[in-house]
């Protein structure tokens, strides 16, 4: 069984390795410096972090019967293709939901406590000026805030525990709402469930906006300049899903002229982002680099998830968390 790994972060392979030795599996790395094609012609199984896995990938690797990908979103695969083809489809849904959930918690603060404008251009504090002697416009608390989340999955509802303990409103939004019922709000720790019919609505509420829905043709663009223009203009938007869920120029305009307060990303419209965008040269926007779901205890239970969904294909066993059902 012929095990390729698609991944650039070291960490993560190194942790990947390690997890794969301990089941009696090895796993070759593609180095990225020499042509692809003969490096992945005999897979049987890919592990992919960023890569497009698109027909033309799944034609060079004739004998491949598992695409794993490295965390939840499968929007860079092309599932239906590798369904066509009996190729097992699986992510790491779970795993991560943790890390991410608090990370959006961290860049939440990080608006709302204005940090970006509280350092100096070379990083330096500016705790040792007296804030009579600047202009710098307060800060906000969180209690009492209304946070709209965007996708109740597990990331979502670990995000809305959160929200809670820190005194807030939250309207959440989800594609069926029916399967979560109002009577179970306490369970979800939100205060209203509502489906997409609801958006507008919900996001001209909120204070904050927090995004968490998978990137598909329902999403892509789900955040243009009509939702922008509903949002508060002392709201914030954060995204630790997909870049491409929100229009960039649209997202743009609106923090030029500020419709909305501040948006912080932990994803990209173009990863890995150039320093030239002029999107980066806002002061209401900040973007850390997809590292929301790189924590040690995040990597380790995805990387532990992994080996074992190619150790049971290596058995002849379905994934644990399949993505394209129809093959079971």
């Amino acid at each position: 069984m012929k095990i390729k790994g698609l991944l650039q972060n070291n960490v993560f392979m190194d942790f990947l390795d390690k997890q794969m030795k301990r089941m009696g599996l090895g796993i070759e790395f593609v180095d990225y410096k020499r042509p692809l094609e003969p490096q992945i012609v005999d897979a049987n199984i890919i592990v992919n972090g960023f890569n497009n896995i698109n027909k033309s990938i799944l034609d060079l690797c004739p004998g491949l019967k598992l695409v794993q990908q490295s965390g939840i979103g499968v929007d860079s695969i092309d599932v239906k293709e590798c369904t066509s083809r009996g190729i097992y489809v699986a992510n790491v849904p779970m795993a991560n939901a943790i890390s991410v959930a608090e990370h959006a918690l961290f860049l939440i603060l990080y608006l709302a406590k204005n940090i970006k404008s509280s350092t100096h251009k070379d990083g330096s504090s500016l705790s040792s000026i007296s804030t009579t002697n600047i202009k710098y416009n307060p800060t906000v608390e969180l209690h009492g805030k209304t946070l709209a989340i965007i996708g109740l999955g597990v990331t979502g509802i670990e995000v809305a525990k959160r929200a809670k303990a820190f005194g807030m409103r939250v309207d959440a939004i989800t594609k069926n709402p029916f399967t979560k019922t109002e009577r179970s709000n306490k369970k979800y720790f939100v205060d209203s469930i509502n489906g997409t019919d609801k958006l507008q609505e919900i996001l001209a509420k909120a204070d904050i906006v927090s995004i968490h829905t998978p990137l598909n043709n329902e999403t892509q663009g789900m955040i243009g300049p009509k939702e922008l223009k509903l949002m508060k203009t002392s709201a914030y938007l954060i995204n630790v899903a997909r870049a491409h869920i929100v229009n960039e120029e649209a997202l743009y305009l609106a923090l030029t002229n500020k419709e909305i307060a501040g948006a912080a990303f932990d994803v990209y419209w173009h990863e890995t982002a150039d320093p030239n965008d002029k999107i980066l040269k806002l002061d209401n926007f900040i973007l850390t680099p997809h590292i929301a779901g790189w924590t040690a205890e995040a990597i380790e239970s995805i990387t532990k998830i992994i080996a074992i969904n190619i150790e049971r294909v290596s058995r002849g066993q379905v994934p644990l968390t399949i993505v394209n059902q129809e093959l079971v």
